[in-house]
């Protein structure tokens, strides 16, 4: 007598399987690294489950929480990805004060568009279901800045990489010869870096973009002063602006370091 409902497909099996093919090929291409990438990659989203989300459930800020969380995502996966060394050393240093300024970004655009954090589906099931004593601002803020993390990591990596490389190749260059030749490959991985951001971040709100597309009865001035739509605008506005602003002070940092000459 009892009866049997069909709520969803079973998946597991599939996500393990593809899970594998993935750590093979970045085993295959990156060798050991990429092993020691993913293991900085499981430590992130440790720590974004095991503190960053207990904490905000307990009430905690969310962006004070965050902060915390992203240096300590910082400090150790980039480590465990790039090895122990002073070129990762200065990237650490790079990425922990573009995260300061991210965040005073963040506040600075939020607060000046009056946004609130209530411009999702997710936001408003938090609402709903009894987690009043969450700080839905805060939590656009934290997300904010763990967004930008991701992209904001491969930046200056791969800019104190690149500073690194050109003294290799002339280790008497000047520090302001290092820092003009290292800003010329920066600009260049800046511009791809915010195009890359945009898609990203338009990629996952692309249901809404062509849910607000089909109400054709408001004007188009109204959908984009929405907070759905403001959010991932000021989304995009701070990761890019980071984004830009920490292509040359990564350079400057790695110029200054590896420079045996500093005039």
């Amino acid at each position: 007598g009892d009866r049997l409902f069909i709520i969803d497909k079973y998946r597991l099996s599939p996500i393990i399987f593809i899970s594998l093919i993935f750590i093979a090929i970045i085993f295959i291409f990156a060798g050991l690294k990429g092993i020691t990438s993913l293991l900085g990659l499981c430590f992130s989203i440790f720590i974004i489950g095991a503190f960053i989300v207990p904490q905000i459930l307990a009430g905690k800020d969310p962006l004070t929480i965050s902060l915390i969380g992203a240096t300590f995502i910082t400090c150790i996966s980039i480590f465990l990805a790039h090895g122990f060394n002073k070129q990762t050393l200065l990237a650490v240093v790079s990425t922990l004060i573009s995260l300061v300024l991210a965040a005073f970004t963040a506040i600075f655009f939020v607060s000046i568009t009056k946004l609130f954090g209530t411009g999702s589906e997710t936001a408003y099931a938090l609402q709903i279901s009894g987690m009043q004593n969450i700080n839905l601002r805060g939590l656009l803020l934290g997300g904010i800045i763990i967004g930008v993390l991701g992209v904001l990591d491969d930046v200056t990596t791969t800019q104190t990489a690149t500073v690194n490389e050109i003294h290799k190749a002339n280790s008497e260059l000047s520090f302001k010869e290092l820092y003009r030749r290292g800003i010329s490959v920066g600009k260049e991985h800046m511009i791809s870096m915010v195009n890359t951001l945009a898609l990203a971040y338009a990629g996952v709100s692309l249901p809404l973009f062509l849910l607000f597309t089909l109400n054709e009865g408001q004007p188009f001035w109204v959908l984009l002063n929405s907070e759905f739509i403001a959010e991932e605008l000021i989304r995009t506005l701070v990761g890019s602006s980071i984004l830009i602003l920490a292509v040359p002070l990564t350079t400057l940092i790695a110029a200054y370091s590896f420079s045996k000459k500093h005039v």
